[in-house]
């Protein structure tokens, strides 16, 4: 790393650079890969459906932007490591990961969760990112160094009624970006954290049904409005880009100022 000032067109450019976003066929991480592409940047859709990857991969190639898709589930080391291989042996690199892809199943108390929806949250939500990292790491240092992102949640630092086990998935997931920043910021790698609040996707559609519910919470956020992927995206971009080459072990909150004020979660 140099101090060499970079310009303004090269700050948010992706361009050379290869992405694979996980969970991105909706939602926060179809809006992050959409941004990459946007900007330039070689990406990788993933999820566990193969025909939603397909269509994804359809939809972005017909735009014009290098895409590439490989079926996989998040949580499991096999295809874990084909989602890192057949990166590689597609692109040649690997420049960048955004691990988004994650549960909520239940809303119960966490005295209530069961340990099998325990275990599936911890093995989805943290252990399938950490698999990815020892994964793909590797390989982003010997590119030359690149960045993780993390996609955290604002209920990792609050306690939240109905989101006990969600919660603690993404407060462990934010050490987890801490300490591999530590270990591997001297090869290169930037890793952060991105911490939604309340975001207009499918992991909350059972809540945006409860009565009051939207009301509640537009009126407890100074922006008065609920977020939407995008607003994460941008955040998402601006720490895997080269806008943020001394970040690192950083979570940055996308939230609209709800965390900031009383009952505002």
């Amino acid at each position: 790393m140099t101090n060499r000032p970079i310009p303004m067109s090269k700050l948010f450019s992706f361009a050379g650079r290869v992405a694979i976003v996980t969970g991105s066929t909706r939602g926060i991480g179809l809006a992050v890969a959409r941004l990459i592409g946007e900007c330039g940047g070689r990406v990788v859709i993933s999820s566990r459906k193969p025909e939603a990857c397909e269509a994804v991969r359809a939809e972005f190639a017909a735009l014009g932007h290098d895409v590439f898709a490989i079926p996989a589930h998040a949580a499991r080391s096999e295809d874990l490591e084909r989602l890192v291989s057949l990166t590689l042996s597609h692109f040649g690199r690997l420049d960048v990961v955004v691990a988004n892809a994650a549960v909520n199943p239940v809303f119960d108390p966490l005295i209530e969760v069961t340990e099998e929806t325990w275990e599936r949250i911890l093995k989805t939500n943290l252990l399938g990112p950490l698999r990815l990292a020892r994964l793909a790491l590797p390989h982003i240092a010997a590119g030359g160094g690149g960045a993780m992102v993390f996609i955290s949640s604002v209920n990792a630092k609050f306690g939240m009624v109905g989101s006990g086990a969600y919660g603690i998935s993404k407060a462990a997931l934010e050490q987890m970006a801490r300490q591999l920043a530590v270990e591997w910021g001297g090869r290169g790698i930037r890793i952060n954290a991105v911490a939604p609040g309340t975001i207009r996707t499918d992991m909350i559609r059972e809540l945006v049904t409860r009565p009051g519910f939207i009301d509640g919470i537009t009126r407890a956020t100074p922006l008065r409005r609920i977020g939407v992927a995008d607003d994460v995206a941008a955040a998402v971009i601006f720490l895997a880009s080269e806008a943020a080459r001394h970040i690192t072990g950083q979570v940055l909150t996308v939230d609209g100022g709800q965390t900031i004020t009383r009952g505002g979660i």
